[in-house]
C-alpha cells in the first residue's frame, strides 16, 4: 500500500491501489479507521481534527450541517453510548426545513429549523455551533447520554450553563424541551468525564443528595494532595469512577488506588466509593445500595437500564 495521508471514499480506494478485501484486511489490522461508513482514514490521523473534518465532508449532504454527537465529535468530545464506543462514529445532521432528507447508508439526517446563528463554520465544514449542539443532544438523547454531553461542552469552554439554558428558554413549548431543561439544571462543567457524569445521574435518580463534584483535599499548608471526582461534603463520602484504561487493566493499577484511598481515609477521614461502569451502566444498583449504607438511610430504588435511543 503507498502512503496515504488524506481521509478517503471506497469510490477513491482505487486510487490508493486498494480492493474490498484490502481495506477489510487494513481496517482488522488498525492500519485504516473507518469515521464514517464508507469512509477511511489512516490510523495515526485519527485524532487530527483536520483529517476529521475532511473526512466528514466527503459525506456531508449539500446544504446540511454536521449536527448532534457528530458535531461534538468534530469538536473533540465523544458522546457516544457505551454501545457503540467500538463503532464508527454515526454521521448526524441538519437539513433546513423544506429541504429533501438525504438518504444515504451510514447518515442520519433529521429535518430542523436551522437558523444562521446555529451554524458555525469549522475549516470550510458547517457545523451546529456547541451551544446548538448541547441543546439538540439534552432534547433527543436519553437523559444520561444529554448529561455527559453538556457536560463536556461547557468544560471544554465551548458553551455555558446560562447559554444553553437562554438557547431552551427560546424554545419554549417546543418537544422534549422538558427533558433539555432538567439535564442543563443537572449540568456540571467540573466533571472531567462522561463516565463521571453517569455516575452522578445515577445517584441523582435514586434519590440521594447531589453530590459536589471535583472535591479537593488539601494537607495543612493548602496544597492540593488528592482529589475526587464527586462527594457528599458532609458525611464525607466520597465516589470515584475507575475506568479500565487508567485502573483496572493491571494489578499494580488496582494496588495504586487501594493504597490511595486507605490514605485519603487515615489522613482526611474521607471513605473513597470506587465505581465502574458496570455498577454505572447494569441492572443492579449496587451503586445506590453502597453509597445509601455509607450515609445511613434507605431508599426504594427501582433502577432500570440505560438505553441510548
Amino acid at each position: 500500500m503507498k502512503l496515504i495521508t488524506e481521509p478517503f471514499t471506497l469510490r477513491g480506494a482505487a486510487r490508493h491501489g486498494l480492493d474490498t478485501y484490502a481495506l477489510t484486511e487494513l481496517c482488522r489490522a488498525g492500519e485504516l479507521i473507518r469515521p464514517h461508513q464508507g469512509v477511511y482514514i489512516p490510523v495515526d490521523l485519527a485524532d487530527n481534527l483536520d483529517a476529521r473534518i475532511a473526512a466528514t465532508a466527503l459525506v456531508l449532504p449539500r446544504g446540511a450541517a454536521v449536527a448532534r454527537e457528530s458535531a461534538a465529535w468534530i469538536l473533540g468530545l465523544d458522546v457516544r453510548p457505551p454501545e457503540r464506543w467500538r463503532a464508527p462514529p454515526l454521521l448526524e445532521c441538519l437539513v433546513p426545513l423544506g429541504a429533501v432528507r438525504p438518504d444515504r447508508p451510514g447518515i442520519n439526517a433529521f429535518i430542523s429549523d436551522l437558523p444562521p446563528e446555529d451554524i458555525a463554520m469549522v475549516s470550510g465544514l458547517p457545523v451546529t455551533t456547541p451551544t446548538r449542539t448541547g441543546m439538540d443532544l439534552a432534547r433527543y438523547r436519553p437523559r444520561f447520554i444529554g448529561l455527559g454531553s453538556v457536560d463536556a461542552l461547557t468544560h471544554a469552554g465551548l458553551t455555558t450553563i446560562d447559554e444553553l439554558a437562554a438557547a431552551a428558554e427560546r424554545l419554549n413549548g417546543r418537544r422534549f424541551i422538558r427533558r433539555a431543561r432538567d439535564v442543563i439544571d443537572l449540568c456540571e462543567p467540573a466533571a472531567e468525564s462522561p463516565p463521571e457524569s453517569w455516575c452522578r445521574l445515577r445517584l441523582i435518580e435514586a434519590g440521594l443528595p447531589r453530590p459536589v463534584v471535583q472535591i479537593s483535599l488539601t494537607d495543612e499548608h493548602g496544597r492540593e494532595v488528592y482529589r475526587l471526582d464527586m462527594g457528599i461534603l458532609k458525611e464525607r463520602v466520597g465516589i470515584e469512577y475507575d475506568g479500565r484504561e487508567h485502573h483496572l487493566r493491571t494489578v499494580a493499577q488496582e494496588r495504586h488506588d487501594e493504597r490511595r484511598r486507605r490514605d485519603i481515609h487515615d489522613r482526611f477521614r474521607w471513605t473513597a466509593l470506587a465505581t465502574t461502569s458496570r455498577d454505572i451502566l447494569g441492572r443492579e444498583p449496587l451503586l445506590e445500595h453502597a453509597v445509601m449504607e455509607l450515609l445511613g438511610i434507605s431508599l426504594e430504588v427501582r433502577r432500570r437500564r440505560w438505553e441510548h435511543e
